[in-house]
Formats: structure tokens, C-alpha cells, sequence
């Protein structure tokens, strides 16, 4: 099964092109009207893709793996090959820090969506891209946009769709 790929990435794929679809836009056209249209699209929209490699660690073959395998990647700086008690702990690094403090952030604001729809979950993406509460600039590249990506693929699979 080694080099078959990871399903677990498809739901994280899917977000990526739909964000990107949504960056790719002009900034006039960046509205949460449109980004809903993209979200709600994005299974018929955009191909399955999958990691050429199997999810590390011992997770699921999963969006959860997928999400599960980057947190332990970040949430310590050196324990990334076992998920046991055992393993040797470091400190978070500091993009994992930020990201959980932006998603409590997020969560306490009033106009933060606590449904458990797909679309109420494609609105808690959007606020992260948009949001002035927090710095969603640093939410458009690199390790943050990882991090949102398979965030965002956990959520979209646990409500049904992806």
C-alpha cells in the first residue's frame, strides 16, 4: 500500500484550490457572497488529490489524520514520530501557538459561526482569511495556510461533505 497516497489530504486539497480560487480573484470580487459560491462548489469543482506518501505517525488515513500529524508536527518541536506517551516533548512552535490563539479568538467573537453545517464551516474559514480581529494576512502562505488548510478539511469532512 506505501505509495498509493493519502486520502486524508483530499479534503485539505479541495479547501486549497477553493482558497486560492478566492486570492486568485480581484479584491473587489473578494466577498463572502463569492466565497460561499466557491466553498459550496469545491467537491465538484476541484479533483481528488492526494499525498503521494501514506499520513506519518501512526494517524488515519483521514482529513482528521492529515490534521492530527501536522498539529503533533507543530504542537511540539520535537516529538514527530510518535504519538505515545512516552515520546519526548518540546514547545509548540510559535505558528501553532498562533493558530490555536486565533481560532479561540475566532470562536469567542460574536459574529463567529457555531453551526455545524458546511456552509456554517465555510463561514469560520472565510473569517479567518478576512477577519480584522485577527492578522489574516499571514493566513494567505506558508505553514499558517497549512495549518488553515487542514483545519478547514477536518471541518468540511466532519460535516458531511468534502
Amino acid at each position: 500500500m506505501y505509495g498509493s497516497g493519502s486520502k486524508g489530504y483530499t479534503s485539505a486539497a479541495r479547501v486549497k484550490a477553493a482558497i486560492d480560487e478566492f486570492y486568485g480573484r480581484p479584491l473587489e470580487s473578494q466577498t463572502s457572497a463569492v466565497f460561499a459560491s466557491i466553498w459550496s462548489s469545491r467537491a465538484a469543482a476541484h479533483i481528488d488529490v492526494s499525498l503521494p506518501y501514506i499520513i506519518g505517525g501512526g494517524e488515519a488515513d483521514s482529513a482528521s489524520g492529515w490534521f492530527a500529524y501536522l498539529s503533533r508536527l507543530h504542537g511540539s518541536t520535537r516529538n514527530t514520530s510518535t504519538k505515545s506517551q512516552s515520546g519526548v516533548l518540546g514547545l509548540p512552535s510559535p505558528v501553532w501557538t498562533q493558530f490555536v490563539s486565533d481560532l479561540t479568538l475566532l470562536a469567542t467573537a460574536s459574529t463567529h459561526e457555531h453551526g455545524t453545517t458546511d456552509a456554517d464551516h465555510g463561514r469560520r474559514v472565510y473569517q479567518f482569511m478576512v477577519s480584522t480581529i485577527i492578522d489574516s494576512d499571514k493566513y494567505k502562505r506558508g505553514q499558517y495556510r497549512e495549518l488553515l488548510e487542514a483545519w478547514a478539511g477536518v471541518g468540511s469532512s466532519a460535516a458531511g461533505s468534502s
